[in-house]
């Protein structure tokens, strides 16, 4: 009867932690237009990082993982001890929305309820993000990421290469 009575509890807080959103901040000019410091963050809103190792980079959210509480977002991976690119997930904290996609249903409504709370009128209609839109990244001398998995294996391909003529001239 305990146990049953735990499994339901449990159950209960797990579906409301899944279906809970994950909220983001937003960057100052949004701040200032709307009223609101911070929204739901959904796939297709356009994000920079703006603290820790990747401060300045961003890109467009693929995913949001509400059971890991995490954030995917398109160009952001790790490079793995064998040279592969593997997915990173970031956490919601550490990112400001810089452009929202406004063509889910509700959520231009939801965003002008916040502003009317704080008596400031929506005039306007944000457009949606359409297509493959890019944030900025700070130019970083230190690392350079090739763009695409090919171009990395084809400079380790070359690295080995010239290793292996250093290492025959040598001998």
């Amino acid at each position: 009867m305990a146990e049953d009575r735990f499994d339901r509890i449990y159950n209960r807080v797990m579906v409301k932690m899944i279906k809970s959103k994950i909220n983001a901040r937003l960057d100052s000019g949004l701040q200032k237009k709307y009223g609101l410091k911070s929204f739901p963050i959904v796939a297709g809103d356009v994000v920079s990082i703006r603290k820790g190792s990747r401060k300045g980079e961003g890109g467009k959210v693929l995913e949001v993982n509400h059971s890991t509480g995490k954030i995917l977002i398109d160009g952001i991976t790790s490079v793995k001890a064998d040279g592969k690119r593997k997915e990173f997930y970031v956490n919601p904290s550490l990112i400001e929305i810089t452009r929202m996609d406004l063509s889910l249903r509700g959520r231009l409504d939801k965003l002008k309820e916040g502003a009317a709370r704080r008596h400031i009128e929506v005039t306007e209609e944000p457009e949606p993000v359409e297509g493959n839109t890019e944030v900025q990244e700070i130019p970083s001398e230190e690392v350079k990421e090739p763009e695409t998995i090919e171009e990395s294996e084809a400079e380790e391909k070359e690295k080995e290469e010239e290793a292996k003529e250093s290492d025959d001239k040598q001998d």
